[in-house]
């Protein structure tokens, strides 16, 4: 392997956009028909994709065909691991090292291509912080902008709503299990969290990025706002660092802003009945207990024809209704609707004509 001093200009550039990526990213790096992986992330992405392993003057390297390229990612992503994308800024000239540079990382819960989402669930990007106060949290769903915080004096009763979510990606900052640690019932709630991070992308990000004022700052600036009175939230709302912070990482991976955010929502934990995430394991809310959809209560009540009512079912389930005129109102609807089986037949003919509304704009 070729020492840093002795690099050729390529590696240079290589090197220069892998030292500017966390360790556990796997770097994707253009080279012509091919995106080559080298060293470490050779030896990692072979195994993880299953392709041949090779050496170069003692590098390791590995190799995916560019026109291929999204399957291995979305492979990757399915498995919880990150990935950059170094391609070709300008067109290939002779004698000349082509320009090169990130063009844009994937992450978990970021991924926005249709063939890299799963159609009838949400994608939430999730951002959690605890500490004295209690329990603040933001999620995101890059693919159809639906944007939430919420806040609880009770985090351990406030994990029940996270858990529901089946986020893809959850950020944390980096101090905050320390703080969990230091609270009167942190041993407990560390176990909660850890069931909660078992199984998705865990990603840690600087304290400041989850800080109240620059989070309200990065939400109104988003929102293109003046103040968050319109959607009926505070600015002193402790969720606005986890917002601030969902948004600081989107555009960081996107490199870019996320064009579709239009509105944000809090969550309001006395509106909704909470189930802890013991009890959703043993009714088998939305997996079995082998760790499946198929089989769990939703998998039997998802009788839905479009994406968008699978997402709304979910979302039904994640917080139950306990307002009692609107639980009235929603069977009215059904009531009406078992009256009617004709009816039931025309509407869901119309509704698998129409596209995804959600995920289109």
């Amino acid at each position: 392997m070729s020492k840093k001093g002795e690099d050729t200009p390529m590696m240079k550039q290589y090197r220069e956009a892998r030292d500017s990526l966390e360790n556990e990213t796997l770097l994707l790096f253009r080279l012509g028909d091919f995106f080559e992986m080298f060293e470490r992330d050779a030896e990692r992405g072979a195994a993880l994709l299953g392709i041949t392993l090779t050496k170069r003057h003692e590098m390791p390297m590995a190799g995916i065909p560019s026109h291929a390229a999204d399957g291995y990612i979305t492979k990757l992503l399915n498995s919880g691991h990150k990935v950059a994308i170094c391609d070709q800024l300008e067109a290939p000239q002779t004698g000349k090292l082509v320009k090169r540079g990130i063009t844009r990382i994937l992450t978990p819960g970021t991924v926005l291509e249709d063939r890299q989402l799963d159609a009838g669930h949400n994608h939430f990007l999730l951002a959690i912080d605890f500490d004295k106060r209690g329990a603040r949290a933001s999620w995101l769903d890059l693919s159809t902008g639906k944007f939430v915080l919420a806040q609880s004096e009770s985090p351990l009763d406030f994990l029940s709503v996270l858990s529901a979510l089946s986020p893809r990606e959850i950020l944390v900052p980096e101090g905050m299990d320390k703080r969990v640690s230091n609270l009167a019932d942190g041993s407990l709630l560390a176990q909660e969290l850890d069931r909660l991070l078992t199984g998705v992308t865990r990603t840690d990000r600087p304290d400041f990025d989850f800080e109240l004022r620059s989070g309200a700052r990065e939400v109104t600036e988003s929102l293109g706002v003046l103040n968050l009175e319109g959607f009926g939230i505070d600015l002193e709302h402790l969720g606005l660092g986890p917002a601030g912070a969902l948004l600081i990482y989107a555009e960081d991976v996107l490199k870019g802003k996320p064009g579709n955010i239009r509105r944000i929502e809090e969550y309001r934990t006395g509106q909704s009945l909470l189930l802890d995430p013991a009890t959703q394991r043993n009714l088998e809310v939305f997996k079995t207990s082998a760790q499946t959809r198929k089989g769990s209560l939703l998998d039997t009540m998802d009788q839905t024809v479009t994406s968008a009512g699978a997402r709304l079912l979910e979302s039904y389930l994640t917080s139950p209704e306990r307002d009692l005129a609107e639980i009235h109102r929603r069977q009215a609807y059904v009531s009406e609707f078992c009256k009617a089986p004709a009816a039931v037949d025309e509407v869901s003919t119309i509704l698998k004509t129409g596209s995804d509304l959600e995920r289109i704009l």
